[in-house]
């Protein structure tokens, strides 16, 4: 997992603060969730947070899958149990928050833009995006963008243009 989160961050990962931010997730995770060997990696897990502290939050609960993408990680915040598929790229200040109705689930290539919020029990579709500022409270199918507050959906075709519905 480690690896394929390196290798979306560029020729020189050490350098990069989502990087940094990922990789003390996985140290997290693996410590809560290995064996008694994955308990030795406390030294490490706290070097690593004195050395880069991040404003994000992620918590060891999150399920996240392989080469999650964070180039700006900052005020990023997902919640307990969230499931996020592999190849997603989170920006700044996006929150995916849990509500009454469950916890959000984001699959894989989804991409999540500056300031996006999704909340409750919602599914954001593969190679779906969630436009900058955009306040997602349903469902995103797979292919589609979501805009505005409250976000609707558009579909995309796969060179990422929005196929535009005639009007009626």
């Amino acid at each position: 997992l480690i690896r394929s989160d390196a290798r979306v961050n560029g020729p020189h990962p050490l350098r990069s603060r989502g990087f940094g931010t990922v990789l003390r997730y996985r140290i997290r995770r693996a410590r809560k969730l290995g064996g008694w060997t994955c308990k030795l990696l406390l030294p490490l897990d706290l070097l690593l947070s004195l050395r880069r502290p991040s404003d994000a939050e992620i918590p060891s609960s999150a399920d996240i899958g392989p080469a999650l993408h964070l180039p700006h990680p900052q005020g990023v915040i997902i919640a307990q149990s969230c499931r996020i598929g592999p190849h997603v790229s989170i920006f700044q200040q996006v929150t995916v928050g849990g509500w009454e109705t469950g916890i959000p689930r984001i699959q894989a290539r989804a991409g999540l833009y500056a300031g996006a919020k999704t909340f409750g029990g919602i599914t954001i579709g593969r190679r779906a995006f969630v436009g900058a500022n955009a306040v997602v409270t349903s469902d995103v199918p797979p292919w589609h963008s979501a805009t505005g507050v409250p976000a609707r959906a558009q579909r995309r075709t796969e060179n990422g243009a929005i196929v535009q519905r005639p009007q009626l």
